[in-house]
């Protein structure tokens, strides 16, 4: 360009992605930064000088052109919510691996029966969670206000109000009906101590309902490393617990309920001082409202997210046993490491859209997070579908890891990964739609994938067997994402890398299903099939360019 000279000694100003000086102080832009630079019609986005506190000194202040910073700051902030997804990552693989840890311990010391009563009883709960919540946990979030305290008091007490005085008149109603509920389609509970096993079984969802508001806090705080041990605490004092009471103790089912009911009640102790200080505000009808018509669109969509995900244990236990159920339950966990991926992720996603929303570069920072997400998924399915069938046979107390008369259903682990994956791609394209506050939509894309998974489930069981369930959600979480990515460029458009999405998707089937033919489903297969997976995504320049440009780039001009 007229006037650009390379950088050197001095005071002039130079743009750090060109090294060239402009002695005119507007920072000079270099070919490639130009035509990048420019707008579908050629026309220059901005000559501005924008400087970052990074890139200032006193001997040479260096600026950066308008692309240059916009690709630095994208950076910056995946890597923020890389260091919140790591932290969170923290909590959720130690706690989910120590909750894994009961599957085994369930196998060798329930029946297949008693497993599938337990799941019966959680499949409930977890339907009591969402209706006790009334959307008030994402509305809190969107009326978090971190420059007003007042404000948020507010928003707090409203929200943890609300959720207390709905859980306690229902959990009152429970254990007044509870052997009614017990003898239900729903549960199927046959022993004499059913009626006594619901009304255990009422005190978790309150228990959960009670620090529901005080986790959301922490998570827009960005504070993890608290919601990390807090959440660790629960667990530990759960697994220990289960370990007293089934395997001690011999209390078997109560067992396993009395530890789910004491680990939110020790986390509860622990938020009682922020319960007092933040939910003493005055009450406001006109806040309770507004929070009201935000969160309670919300509810319907969680709902449908709870059938998606535990209506084929009410189902199977309709349609054949409890024992079969137990059988599911049991392989379904197994594909634990996917869930744990899109759990971590979401747990930092919400909080990390919610902060960005309004930059101007939000909706492709935003389809770059589908793109790692799925190069990620890729990893963590094929070592879980290959290295599983000897994982299952490691000793464990009381015999293997998973008692064998679970192994024929190890068909289902690969299934249930693949669904879980498209739950994090909804989660991904669900973004758009909360930071517009249309979340009137989100039930749409959820009631299609809940009426999908029912369908499909009592269709597919009859003549399939319990795999029926485990693609029944596939099925459920695909329509999800395609209804979501329909509605999408109404609301917000984002412009995802398809090419490099399609290009993992296809490098990771192919690699599972060759090396399954080749050296079977084996601990050595899935260490292959992952340095194989990764070294296609190389060739292909999925890590290429479009991927890590902004990381290779900060390399260059601070190394």
């Amino acid at each position: 360009m007229p006037g650009a000279r390379p950088a050197n000694s001095g005071d002039a100003r130079y743009c750090t992605c060109c090294k060239m000086r402009c002695d005119s102080g507007v920072v000079a832009f270099c070919a490639e930064t130009e035509r990048m630079a420019r707008g579908k019609r050629g026309r220059r986005r901005s000559r501005e000088f924008i400087p970052t506190k990074l890139h200032l000194t006193r001997k040479a202040p260096v600026g950066m052109c308008y692309f240059a910073e916009l690709m630095a700051s994208s950076s910056a902030r995946i890597r923020s919510l890389a260091s919140d997804t790591f932290i969170y990552g923290i909590s959720t693989v130690v706690g989910r691996f120590l909750t894994f840890m009961l599957t085994p311990l369930y196998t060798n010391y329930l029946t297949q029966s008693e497993i599938g009563s337990v799941a019966a009883l959680y499949a409930a709960i977890a339907f009591i969670n969402i209706a006790y919540s009334l959307g008030m946990e994402p509305a809190f979030m969107r009326f978090y206000d971190k420059d007003d305290d007042a404000a948020t008091a507010s928003a707090f007490t409203i929200a943890f109000r609300s959720v207390l005085v709905l859980s306690a008149i229902v959990t009152v109603v429970t254990v007044v009906f509870a052997d009614s509920i017990a003898s239900s389609q729903f549960l199927q509970l046959t022993s004499p101590d059913a009626g006594w096993l619901v009304c255990i079984a009422s005190l978790i969802p309150l228990g959960d309902a009670l620090i529901l508001m005080p986790f959301a806090r922490l998570r827009m705080l960005r504070r993890p490393r608290q919601f990390m041990a807090l959440r660790l605490l629960g667990i530990v004092v759960n697994v220990t617990l289960n370990i007293v009471f089934v395997v001690v103790l011999d209390w078997r089912i109560e067992g396993v309920l009395w530890a789910g009911v004491a680990a939110p009640a020790s986390i509860l102790l622990f938020f009682l001082r922020d319960i007092f200080v933040w939910a003493r505000a005055r009450w406001s009808q006109s806040l309770f409202r507004e929070m009201l018509t935000f969160g309670m669109p919300t509810v319907p969509s969680s709902l449908s997210g709870i059938i998606v995900q535990v209506a084929d244990r009410p189902i199977m236990l309709m349609l054949a046993s409890s024992a079969l159920v137990g059988v599911y339950q049991t392989n379904f966990r197994l594909a634990l490491p996917m869930m744990m991926l899109v759990t971590v992720f979401e747990y930092a996603w919400r909080p990390f859209y919610l902060q960005h929303r309004d930059d101007e570069d939000a909706p492709t920072l935003f389809s770059r997070v589908l793109t790692l997400f799925t190069a990620a998924s890729g990893v963590v399915f094929l070592v879980t579908a290959l290295a599983m069938p000897d994982i299952v046979r490691l000793p464990f107390i009381g015999g293997r890891l998973v008692n064998p008369s679970y192994w024929w259903a190890l068909d289902v682990v690969p299934i249930v990964l693949f669904a879980y994956w498209w739950n994090g791609v909804g989660i991904v394209l669900a973004a758009g739609f909360n930071i517009r506050k249309k979340t009137a939509h989100l039930p749409l894309a959820t009631g299609a994938a809940a009426v999908v998974n029912v369908v499909m489930t009592l269709l597919l069981i009859p003549h399939v067997g319990i795999t029926g369930g485990a693609w029944a959600k596939v099925a459920a979480y695909i329509t999800s994402a395609a209804v979501l990515f329909a509605l999408l460029p109404r609301v917000y458009p984002m412009k995802f890398d398809w090419r490099n999405i399609i290009v993992i998707v296809m490098s990771c089937s192919v690699v599972y299903l060759a090396l399954r033919e080749l050296l079977g489903s084996t601990i050595l297969s899935a260490f292959v099939a992952v340095v194989t997976y990764v070294a296609l995504l190389f060739l292909t320049r999925v890590f290429g360019t479009s991927m890590f440009s902004t990381l290779q780039s900060l390399v260059r001009r601070n190394g």
